[in-house]
């Protein structure tokens, strides 16, 4: 039968279902660009989680597109990428990069003359736009949708959630509770599973929160969300970059524990 999901060697998959999963990735000649989104992943991991979940040629998904990088990661390994994005502002800068940026002969982005970043993306509400895709179709829907919503923190706001878009009620972001937020991802989950073909994978990149005092494990919330529209959850990662980690913040010292909140969680959904 061989193995229908991906191209890797046994060994190679093996390495990958490690959960602990450090990367040492720098900023690539696009994060100039791309880090005016505040919420930027390294092509490279991207295209790494697309080579577990793809064969070579098949199309890619990110209904969350933002700036673009799951797009650069298929770009990087031989995929066809589409993503789907609300805010123009983030489509102008991945076109941008698309017109300045190519991909070398060792499968890194440069400035000199390469093959083209192929990908395309669409303008508009995931919502919406993912109810024209035809059922069964697309073989890994892989994303990182906004982290919840609620995102001010006294008189200030939380950094890392700059990648929303203030005042637009379609985004996910701006849900006025969390309940709602879980609503709206649970009509993506819906759809996600729908234009899925069999057998394949969702995969999410999600932080957990901290919020009036307690931490909020927003990817265990979306996870049972998602759990109940089909899917079977196969497993998670716990992703950290060492070469981008912010400095750690002094919350609450010599009075109680506060985390500093440094990786991320891979939630890795399967359609049956």
């Amino acid at each position: 039968m061989g193995n229908p999901l991906n191209d890797l060697s046994g060994s190679e998959w093996l390495y990958w279902t490690n959960t602990i999963y450090p990367t040492n990735y720098p900023p690539d000649p696009t994060h100039r660009l791309r880090k005016k989104h505040g919420a930027i992943k390294p092509p490279e991991l991207m295209a790494e989680i697309i080579t577990f979940f793809t064969k070579q040629d098949e199309l890619v998904l990110d209904p969350f597109a933002g700036v673009g990088s799951t797009l650069l990661g298929a770009a990087l390994v031989g995929r066809k990428g589409v993503g789907i994005e609300l805010n123009l502002e983030w489509i102008k800068i991945f076109r941008e990069i698309q017109n300045s940026f190519t991909v070398g002969e060792k499968g890194f982005i440069q400035n000199q003359k390469g093959r083209k970043i192929e990908g395309t993306m669409i303008h508009g509400d995931c919502l919406q736009e993912l109810q024209k895709i035809p059922t069964n179709g697309i073989k890994a829907v892989i994303t990182d949708p906004p982290y919840g919503c609620q995102h001010r923190v006294g008189f200030t706001q939380e950094t890392n959630f700059s990648m929303y878009n203030p005042g637009e009620k379609k985004d996910l972001g701006n849900a006025e509770s969390f309940s709602e937020y879980l609503e709206k991802i649970a009509n993506f989950a819906q759809e996600a599973y729908r234009i899925l073909a069999p057998r394949r994978y969702l995969v999410i990149l999600i932080g957990d929160r901290y919020i009036n005092g307690e931490y909020f494990p927003l990817s265990i919330k979306v996870a049972e969300v998602i759990r109940k529209t089909g899917f079977m959850w196969k497993g998670m990662r716990i992703w950290w970059n060492q070469a981008t980690q912010r400095p750690l913040r002094p919350y609450a010292i010599n009075k109680c524990f506060v985390p500093n909140i440094t990786h991320q969680n891979i939630m890795i959904f399967r359609k049956n």
